[in-house]
Order: C-alpha cells, then sequence, then structure tokens
C-alpha cells in the first residue's frame, strides 16, 4: 500500500470515529439487551466507543460494559419499557430475593401514575421492592416496572383477592405507610 493510500485510509477512519456518537456520564440512552431497547443510564465511559450502563428499574447485578453499537441513541421523555429479559425472568423464577419482597407474583394492586391510582396486578418481582406490573384494563404496552413507594395494596384485600375497582381509595394504605416508614429506617441506616 502506498503511503498516500495509508494516509487516505487513516484520514478515512478518523472521520469515521469523530462521526460516531460518543455518550457521557448521566446520559439516558436506549440499548439494546437481549433483542429490546431498555433505558439505561450512563455511569462510566470506559473508552473510546465503549461505556458501562445501568438499566432503569434493575439493580446494579445488572449494570453492563456495552460497545457503542448496542447504543441506539439518547431518551427524551418517556419511553415504553419492555418486559424483562429472559436472563431475569429467570433469575427470578429460581426464587432470587422474591420471598424477601412486600408482594409477590399476582398480587393485586394499585399503582401511582401521574398522582392518580389504577388498579394493577403484580407480573414480575424484579428485587430490591422493584415490581412488573399490569394494569387491569390496558393492554400490555402499559405494563411497567415500578418502585414499591408507587405501590399500594387494594384496602382490605388480602394477597391474591379480587376487589372491583371501586374499592380503590386514593388515600395512603396502612400498608403503604408502613413501606414508608421501612424504607426511611433504611435511608438512616437503622
Amino acid at each position: 500500500m502506498t503511503r498516500l493510500a495509508r494516509t487516505l485510509v487513516l484520514a478515512l477512519l478518523l472521520l469515521l470515529a469523530a462521526c460516531s456518537k460518543s455518550y457521557r456520564v448521566g446520559d439516558r440512552v436506549l440499548v439494546d439487551w437481549e433483542g429490546a431497547d431498555y433505558p439505561a443510564s450512563v455511569v462510566v465511559v470506559e473508552g473510546p466507543g465503549r461505556y458501562k450502563v445501568h438499566y432503569e428499574g434493575y439493580e446494579a447485578i445488572w449494570d453492563e460494559s456495552v460497545p457503542a453499537t448496542r447504543i441506539k441513541g439518547k431518551v427524551h421523555g418517556a419511553v415504553q419499557v419492555p418486559p424483562p429479559p429472559a436472563k431475569v425472568r429467570a433469575r427470578m423464577a429460581a426464587g432470587n430475593k422474591a420471598s424477601l419482597s412486600t408482594f409477590k407474583v399476582g398480587d393485586r394492586v394499585k399503582v401511582d401514575w401521574k398522582g392518580s391510582f389504577y388498579p394493577a396486578t403484580v407480573l414480575l418481582v424484579l428485587g430490591n421492592e422493584r415490581y412488573r406490573v399490569h394494569y387491569d384494563g390496558y393492554d400490555q404496552n402499559w405494563d411497567e416496572n415500578v418502585d414499591i413507594s408507587r405501590i399500594q395494596r387494594k384496602l382490605g384485600e388480602a394477597a391474591g383477592g379480587g376487589l372491583p375497582p371501586e374499592a380503590f381509595s386514593s388515600q395512603p394504605s396502612a400498608l403503604s405507610q408502613q413501606a414508608e416508614a421501612l424504607r426511611a429506617r433504611r435511608r438512616l441506616g437503622r
């Protein structure tokens, strides 16, 4: 290869590298994870074209180092979160943390969404008091991962029971007040 050809190839590679998107720590991005796009945050820039990401709604054990080719772009606004990947579902099915959670699969709850409570069913226990829920009367496109702070059990209902939507109240239940007290103690390290 001639010196001119090598120089042109090098210039072309540098131009292509300059055109690729780069991300910074804290950027909210969509990442291809097991065939679906999940919202995540860049937690470390490991080098040119390589990032460590944290998937929103998942524990840090699921953080991973990804090439820039798996990042689909920055997230602006709300994002439809797909169901957990198969490896997450398999780990949850194996009993990881499910027994330590306040709610279990199949529990009927009410979930705060933009200031109003909606009836829902727990589909998966993601661990660390996070759950995948399905809103009653809505298709699966509305399913989402939620923190316990957004969940209340239906008033007067035991796990797995069924009350009509009219049984919902916008007032916090005793269970949600206990959960909030527990979270406050955890924050204080007690």
